[in-house]
């Protein structure tokens, strides 16, 4: 029997962190949502989560500032990027993860395709399970 991976939504609309952890607790992992991005260090250490998922523009704390306290802090989890914007700033957030030594993030645009969502999260556990 597998432990459920954890999964960490971080999101300044609630409702959009919240739809997230969600879709994760369905795929099977134990999931947990905040809306204020200041505290996310605080939260990472405490809950371990194998998984991010962070919106890219948010008060206080962007994703990629986001991505340098992780990296400080040696996470070694994967991560999701979603977010509103277009194609290419998703990208560039993306890279921004990898230049930082982060792991490469899935992307998604908003508003979620909950099935694409879905089979993210589920490649993600295979993934985890294998390693």
């Amino acid at each position: 029997m597998f432990t459920a991976l954890k999964l960490l939504a971080v999101d300044d609309d609630a409702a959009s962190a919240e739809l997230i952890v969600r879709v994760a607790e369905r795929c099977g992992f134990e999931a947990f949502a905040t809306s204020d991005p200041r505290g996310v260090i605080n939260l990472v250490n405490a809950l371990k989560p194998d998984l991010i998922a962070v919106d890219i523009s948010m008060p206080h704390l962007d994703a990629v500032d986001l991505f340098k306290l992780l990296a400080q802090n040696n996470y070694a989890g994967r991560l999701i990027v979603v977010s509103g914007q277009d194609h290419t700033v998703l990208g560039l957030t993306a890279r921004a993860a990898v230049a930082l030594g982060l792991s490469e993030p899935a992307v998604h645009q908003k508003p979620l395709v909950f099935a694409d969502l879905r089979a993210t999260l589920l490649g993600m556990t295979q993934l985890a399970r294998a390693s």
